[in-house]
């Protein structure tokens, strides 16, 4: 099972020709938030920003932003804090 820190603080970088995050901020947000910036961005910009986690040691290149993109486009929606209430409340 994959999961990702998607309510964490994070910040979007340009990427140079290299593949070197540069200090240039593009966004800033949860990760969420930042894919939703990263996603509304054209395709060529797309593949030219990394994403870096503020508070964790990891960080996406293009390719993982796309694999990240593919993943919360297939999964679906965990069950929210009212539901887990909800089971919870059901089992008591």
């Amino acid at each position: 099972m994959t999961t990702y820190p998607l309510s964490e603080p994070a910040t979007i970088y340009a990427v140079e020709a290299c593949g070197d995050a540069t200090s240039d901020v593009v966004g800033r947000g949860t990760l969420e938030a930042c894919m939703d910036i990263v996603a509304s961005l054209p395709a060529d910009r797309q593949s030219s920003v990394s994403i870096r986690m503020d508070a964790l040691d990891l960080k996406f290149g293009p390719q993982e932003i796309g694999e990240l993109q593919e993943f919360l486009r297939e999964e679906t929606a965990g069950l929210s804090n009212g539901d887990i209430t909800a089971i919870k409340t059901s089992i008591l």
